[in-house]
């Protein structure tokens, strides 16, 4: 009776297993129609306005991308620049202080190094939030501008 149980549970789980499957892969081609679709219609609006978003989500795209190429030459020459600097005082330290103490400063190192990855990774997070935010905002403006846009002989919804 038990291993019944036992059995009929484990049948139920894999049931459930399959029809989840099967579901994920139904809205996965769902969702993938609905964006080729959407694509499709924004690729054949020519209206002013969606030359515009066009024009200024292009700017704004260019002007991401210089940002970001700054700042990974900033990144890059500090990172270069702060490996001079540890090296030099590796060395000055080893004639100073001992290998004792220098494993102390590699541990400090290491704790500032973990220090600058959470940042870096508190950056990511923001700059990924204002890219969702960005993309939430675009999508908005589509669709506004695709609702006041006037039907063929028809003024615009208001």
């Amino acid at each position: 009776m038990l291993e019944k149980n036992i059995q009929d549970i484990l049948n139920a789980g894999i049931g459930l297993f399959k029809v989840g499957e099967q579901n994920f892969q139904t809205a996965i081609q769902a969702v993938t129609k609905t964006f080729e679709e959407l694509k499709s219609k924004g690729a054949s609006d020519n209206s002013e306005a969606a030359q515009k978003i066009r024009e200024v989500l292009d700017n704004t795209i260019k002007g991401l991308n210089d940002v970001s190429s700054k700042a990974q030459e900033n990144f890059n020459t500090l990172m270069a620049e702060a490996q001079k600097n540890y090296s030099q005082l590796t060395e000055q330290l080893k004639t100073v202080v001992g290998e004792e103490r220098i494993r102390d400063v590699n541990v400090r190192f290491d704790e500032l190094a973990a220090f600058i990855k959470d940042k870096a990774g508190q950056v990511s997070a923001s700059a990924n939030t204002f890219a969702s935010q960005v993309g939430s905002s675009v999508q908005g403006a589509v669709s506004s501008a695709s609702a006041k846009k006037p039907a063929a002989g028809g003024s615009p919804k208001v």
